[in-house]
């Protein structure tokens, strides 16, 4: 049995096949009502007129159209979306019916052709004569009404009779230059709300007609015409791209290529932006499609012995004159995103451009750029390495001047290098122990740059933010005032805490110079006296944590951050980032000659000097590849 791409339930449906059999369109009472006005309409007329003169095969797509059947046997159907166009569309037919058919042509096309249009809000709203008096709905189809009926009078004032290519197009399905939908059903199933829900995802974006989708319909076509008699050609290809479909809903593969947040029911349009090389600064989402309708239309043309449609220079340059070596070319370059993917060079070093906003294909080009140069050998892997290495640094460049492995010390708080610095650190780390760097958990979250001891001066300002910090540092008072050297002052502190919390908790005023006075004690207690930071914004005392686990530590002492990012490594519950990881557990601090590392309760200079130690291993031999 043939598999196809498409089912019935999406597939390209030109308007003649509307009017084969009697539809019935319903749009729901949860949609506005018609609301195009002079200018959209004279776009869509303009735009039928350009595709009908130039064209002489190949499909105009209106839009998704997006539908639920009420009754499939009596062609019911409910309109998620696309009511504007098809609105519209019923009163173009409409004006063609009236004012264009020959004697033959109304013999063969009547007003019971055209498809039935019922607005829930409206249901008599008159599309024949509405009145523009009786409510907005009525308004707009007297606008768009009158917009058709004058625009084809002008037409023919102008020596351009286009009535005969507007029918071309719209009444005769074998003809060969068509204008479409693309016919998209929604499960049956679903009930009244979960209509609701698809229409607002439908309206907010979420869910649109992509290239992807338009190209899909072009390979299903091309299937259609050419394995007539042999499936293996569309069985292949439907499973194929069934595969590649399932990768790129791999949340871990598509973090890995793209920092698109939302779901996207068509992550594949990446790859297909990759396959036409799609310019980086090209904002048109039709850009790839365009390139595939142009080899398309070449081949159906070559089919006819027709020479009018040139093919495009960018297949040409491939080598490439049919869809099969078309998809052949898709294979391939999909096959290379995955095997970067399962690399553990090309992984880190790709996914951290990607989160540096690069574009697979951008990187690909400038690897493809670098090789084109190196002409006295071959290009070897470690070439590949230092070439991303580069391109890495272009992300450390400020004014044409890169960031030096000697100004890394000089960073602080608030430097945008910092953010940067401190995720490759993270990234080349887990390289480096061959522990794949979790981009999918990293994008899903927010991150903030933060201070592992806390400044000596609590910033908080809003009271339930200051109560939870007294409730933390209590937490660890309590466990310090058990040990003997410390059991003095921790007890002293623990009771003047314990008395404010309850003052905050019950909102008492006039306490703020309470509040500033213990938390400079506190901060001081925690810091060790005699090799305490110097200056808790420098980039030793720094790492990355997301904002969540930040919010719920800010400003808490370096002992109950410790403690906290324990509990959440060995529970699992969050993603905490290798070198943020090994800052708290204190394991670049050197346990043979620095004191520090025995209280592991306390962050100080020697931590911060092995530190600082530790990202200059792993960072400075990928900032001194541009010296």
């Amino acid at each position: 049995m043939t598999t196809t791409i498409y089912s019935d339930n999406f597939r390209p449906k030109s308007v003649a096949e509307l009017l084969e059999a009697k539809h019935h369109f319903v749009i729901p009472s949860y949609q506005r009502g018609y609301r195009w006005e002079e200018k959209q309409v004279t776009d869509l007329l303009e735009d039928i007129k350009q595709f009908s003169k130039r064209e002489k095969s190949g499909s105009y797509y209106l839009q998704p159209l997006v539908v639920k059947p009420i009754s499939e046997k009596d062609l019911t159907w409910e309109v998620l979306d696309g009511q504007q166009r098809l609105t519209t569309l019923k009163l173009l037919l409409m004006y063609l019916f009236e004012n264009s058919l020959t004697g033959s042509e109304k013999r063969v096309f009547n007003d019971d052709k055209i498809f039935d249009l019922t607005y829930s809000n409206r249901p008599q709203l008159d599309f024949t004569d509405p009145n523009p008096q009786q409510n907005i709905d009525s308004y707009y189809l007297t606008v768009a009404k009158t917009t058709i009926e004058i625009w084809f009078e002008t037409q023919i004032k102008n020596g351009e009779y286009v009535e005969s290519l507007f029918k071309s197009c719209l009444l005769y399905g074998k003809n060969e230059a068509l204008v479409k939908f693309i016919w998209y059903v929604i499960d049956s199933k679903k009930q009244d709300l979960e209509s609701i829900q698809v229409f607002n995802r439908l309206n907010k974006g979420k869910i649109s007609l992509t290239s992807s989708e338009l190209i899909k319909a072009l390979f299903i076509m091309d299937c259609d015409i050419t394995s007539s008699g042999d499936s293996i050609y569309a069985d292949q290809l439907s499973m194929e791209w069934n595969e590649i479909e399932k990768k790129y809903q791999d949340d871990k593969f598509w973090y890995f290529i793209s920092n698109q947040l939302e779901y996207n029911q068509t992550r594949i349009d990446i790859l297909f932006d990759f396959v036409t090389r799609k310019p980086i600064d090209n904002d048109d989402r039709d850009y790839s499609y365009r390139l595939f309708q142009n080899l398309y239309d070449y081949c159906r043309a070559q089919e006819r012995n027709d020479n009018s449609v040139a093919l495009n220079s960018f297949w040409d340059g491939l080598h490439i004159k049919n869809m099969k070596s078309a998809w052949e070319y898709i294979i391939r370059t999909n096959d290379r995103m995955i095997s970067w993917f399962e690399d553990n060079l090309f992984y880190h070093y790709i996914g951290f451009l990607v989160s540096m906003d690069y574009l697979p294909l951008e990187i690909f080009s400038k690897l493809t750029s670098a090789k084109s140069i190196l002409k006295e050998r071959e290009w070897t892997k470690d070439d590949t390495e230092k070439e991303l290495q580069k391109i890495i640094m272009d992300s450390f460049k400020d004014e044409g001047k890169y960031l030096t492995c000697d100004s890394i010390d000089g960073l602080e708080y608030g430097s945008k290098f910092v953010f940067r610095l401190f995720l490759l650190f993270n990234v080349e780390t887990s390289r480096q122990k061959n522990q794949r760097f979790a981009f999918d958990s990293f994008k899903k979250e927010q991150w903030d740059i933060e201070h592992i001891d806390s400044q000596n001066n609590a910033s908080l300002v809003e009271r339930e933010d200051r109560l939870r910090w007294l409730k933390n540092v209590a937490f660890v008072l309590e466990l310090e005032s058990k040990l003997n050297e410390r059991r003095a002052n921790a007890i002293q502190l623990l009771e003047f805490c314990k008395e404010l919390i309850p003052r905050y908790e019950t909102d008492v005023k006039d306490i703020k110079d309470d509040y500033t006075s213990f938390s400079k004690r506190a901060l001081e207690y925690f810091s060790s006296s005699n090799r305490a930071i110097d200056n808790k914004d420098s980039i030793g005392n720094l790492t990355l944590l997301d904002c969540k686990t930040n919010r719920e530590y800010q400003d808490a002492p370096f002992p109950y951050k410790r403690y906290r990012i324990i509990e959440e490594d060995k529970a699992g519950n969050r993603f905490i980032p290798i070198g943020t990881r090994n800052v708290f557990l204190k394991y670049y601090s050197n346990s043979d000659t620095e004191s520090s590392f025995i209280d592991s309760t306390r962050w100080s200079m020697p931590d911060l000097y092995g530190y600082l130690k530790e990202i200059h291993k792993i960072i400075d031999p990928i900032f001194n590849v541009v010296i």
